[in-house]
């Protein structure tokens, strides 16, 4: 781009030195030429820049300072997912009410004492239903969740207590970026403005899950929350190929109404994480998606029986531990 550049402004200086020699009212009009060239390749030049930048937040690494751990905290049947960049700590979804005791613990175990970003993927009480404890035991700088207000009463605890402890709380919608620190960042491809309904008309919380991608280097994990085969099939049709990670959080539990091959297909994981209570009352994971993620070659782990999942990334090569 640059070297073609470079030749059209020597072709264009040459032009109004030749037409120079031709006198003055050639010369201010070769003056009028050169300036609305120059003008038209400014332009042009602040196009290209524009689409490579964006373009290097998606599809590019970023380059990688420190280590990143992510933990798939062992709560039961919910979503709770730490991610330590650095010295910094962001918590994707908080569990349920009834894990508040049990994801304190392992937080404080894990040396947390301090939020950067809290995510919470959508309002259903197994993302949401940590939030108190961890608010009255952690100091939190932002919090994100999708704007949808359920009015429920695990909602209004979580909205009362953001405003008494003076958290800064916004709304993600695609194309929104959260800086997690140390150059990584989690890019929003979902929900978007126009909230998606059930079959009563009402916002379909499962489907209007924040879905984002967590990038750090070359290492990238995609989180889901509960979305289900109509925001999948979406973020096919929007994505596909972007959607690509190296690690997946598999959607809903594990739930066979989520993680259609299609959408395994466009995300290409190695492996994928179920965040799920052993011997729960909702049969997840489901076989067909253990089925369908086994067809796509994907290895499979699972905090309900491997205990808490550790992938550990310098932002090149990554491992992954389990608990057991």
């Amino acid at each position: 781009m640059k070297s073609i550049q470079k030749i059209i402004t020597y072709c264009l200086c040459l032009l109004v030195f030749v037409l120079s020699l031709a006198g003055c009212n050639n010369e201010s009009a070769a003056n009028i030429i050169l300036d609305q060239a120059t003008s038209v390749l400014n332009v042009t030049n602040g196009a290209a820049e524009s689409s490579v930048n964006d373009q290097e937040r998606d599809d590019y690494p970023n380059e990688a300072k420190g280590t990143v751990h992510v933990y798939a905290l062992n709560i039961g049947q919910g979503d709770a997912f730490l991610v330590k960049v650095g010295n910094e700590y962001s918590l994707i979804d908080t569990g349920d009410v009834a894990h508040r005791p049990n994801i304190v613990a392992q937080l404080q175990q894990l040396g947390v004492k301090k939020f950067k970003n809290i995510i919470i993927t959508h309002g259903h009480e197994d993302h949401i239903g940590g939030f108190l404890a961890i608010a009255k035991n952690f100091e939190i700088e932002n919090v994100y969740d999708n704007g949808i207000i359920t009015k429920t009463t695990v909602e209004n605890s979580y909205r009362r207590i953001i405003e008494k402890n003076h958290i800064r709380h916004h709304s993600l919608h695609k194309g929104d970026v959260v800086d997690f620190g140390s150059n990584s960042t989690f890019i929003v491809y979902a929900p978007w403005e126009d909230v998606i309904k059930d079959s009563k008309g009402k916002p379909d919380l499962n489907n209007n899950s924040i879905v984002g991608k967590f990038k750090f280097g070359k290492f990238s994990m995609l989180f889901t929350g509960d979305a289900e085969k109509i925001e999948e099939a979406r973020l096919v049709k929007e994505q596909n190929s972007k959607l690509f990670a190296r690690v997946l959080k598999v959607a809903h539990h594990g739930s066979d109404h989520s993680s259609p091959t299609k959408f395994i297909r466009s995300v290409r994981p190695e492996i994928g994480v179920i965040s799920v209570g052993l011997h729960n009352s909702y049969n997840h994971p489901g076989d067909k998606t253990l089925a369908r993620l086994q067809q796509e070659k994907v290895s499979i782990y699972r905090t309900d029986t491997m205990g808490i999942v550790h992938i550990s990334t310098d932002g090149k090569a990554w491992q992954v531990e389990t608990e057991r």
